[in-house]
């Protein structure tokens, strides 16, 4: 058959095409498959090409109209973006805050319109569009170094809850950078959490000698907004030493540490480990001194981008739900998770009673100076230093 009259075949059917049902399109594109012998995936294609010349109009959508402007989902995403793609819930309550900074800042090149849509928009529908956003994005599971101490007895084990500790108690860690390959000398990040404001501090050090891991903590303590009252450890050695010990002892730092092999201990460390460090500096390894220079340079902007600009879910309460069949025979035990507002830790220490007044004004004057998208450029330009430092200056195994 010529392909002239293949297309008028298809020109001829086109209308009845558009108009059928899905069972109706089937029983059409087979009755054309016999007499044009076109395979059909090329049927519904030339089917396709020849609705786009002809002049025929879709019919009306049904359902509500279209509420939200593309100018307005524009304007989502690249605020999701500059706050590195938090989840619709962290991201909701933060909306207004920077929408008010990115204006202050002469960074906000959205219409009116599309500003109160995003001002206003639901959390469902915020949630939907993150959703789909986020598909495209995909994030191994680090290997544990910790090695339990010898003075394990002279430090008190500490699990349960955590609700009645004041700001300045908080979870350290160790992050190891080896890399696929647990050998020689490599980089390591002490990560510190406040477990009432979720304040976080991590420093990198080259190895993880008790001398390193007390130079990372005097930073750490040097950083802290308020006083650092409590510490929290697994029973890593590089925290439980003859070194660190009297360290903590004469800074007033009231020690504790989890159970051997329990992780659930040290949850909140454990948490921030995989969503900050690992979510920043991979599972790459890191083994010079220069690598351990850039990773703080990095960690120096990072801090300030999680504390002020990054909203953080706390858990307050867990509820065990019981299911029962006719009133008497129990079928299934879970339970329901209740979390506080989605607040930045800068947000949890203003509203803690236990913080100094003179700490939270020195916070909110910093807070005016920052800016989420200014500090996110700074840490894709520290990222990309740092990866280039270890391919030139690194060990290669």
């Amino acid at each position: 058959m010529k392909r002239a009259m293949k297309h008028a075949i298809i020109k001829e059917q086109l209308p009845a095409y558009l108009k059928a049902d899905k069972k109706q399109k089937g029983a059409i594109l087979c009755n054309v498959m016999s007499v044009t012998k076109m395979p059909r995936k090329s049927l519904i294609r030339a089917l396709a090409r020849e609705r786009k010349r002809s002049k025929w109009k879709a019919p009306p959508k049904f359902g509500r109209p279209k509420y939200y402007t593309r100018e307005t989902e524009a304007a989502l995403a690249w605020l999701w973006e500059q706050y590195d793609y938090p989840c619709a819930e962290r991201l909701h309550d933060e909306i207004p805050e920077a929408i008010r900074i990115f204006i202050r800042d002469k960074m906000w090149n959205y219409s009116e319109e599309a500003t109160e849509q995003l001002w206003n928009m639901s959390l469902g529908a915020m949630k939907q569009r993150t959703t789909v956003m986020a598909k495209k994005k995909g994030l191994l599971r680090g290997q544990s170094t910790t090695k339990s101490s010898e003075l394990l007895k002279s430090v008190p084990v500490f699990f349960g809850s955590w609700d009645k500790k004041a700001a300045g108690n908080g979870q350290i860690d160790t992050v190891v950078h080896s890399g696929p390959k647990l050998m020689g000398t490599m980089a390591y990040t002490v990560n510190y959490v406040d477990v009432a404001t979720y304040w976080q501090e991590p420093v990198a050090q080259l190895n993880k000698s008790s001398r390193a891991t007390l130079a990372s903590m005097e930073t750490i303590k040097d950083r802290l907004p308020f006083p650092w009252l409590g510490v929290h450890p697994d029973s890593g050695s590089e925290f439980i030493n003859e070194l660190a010990l009297p360290w903590f002892e004469d800074n007033g730092i009231e020690s504790s540490r989890s159970r051997p092999n329990k992780k659930n201990d040290n949850c909140f460390v454990e948490q921030r480990n995989l969503v900050v460090v690992r979510k920043y500096v991979g599972y790459e390894r890191y083994d010079c001194k220069e690598a351990v220079e850039a990773m703080n340079g990095l960690y120096a902007t990072l801090r300030l981008y999680i504390n002020f600009f990054q909203p953080t879910f706390k858990l307050i309460e867990k509820r065990k739900v019981v299911t029962k069949d006719d009133g008497q025979k129990q079928v299934q035990k879970s339970y329901r998770r209740v979390y506080d507002g989605v607040k930045t830790p800068y947000k949890r220490v203003l509203d803690r009673n236990d913080i100094d007044k003179s700490v939270k004004d020195k916070l909110t004057e910093q807070y005016e100076s920052l800016n989420p998208k200014v500090l996110r450029d700074k840490i894709h330009i520290l990222t990309s230093k740092l990866e280039r430092t270890q391919r030139e200056l690194g060990y290669h195994y």
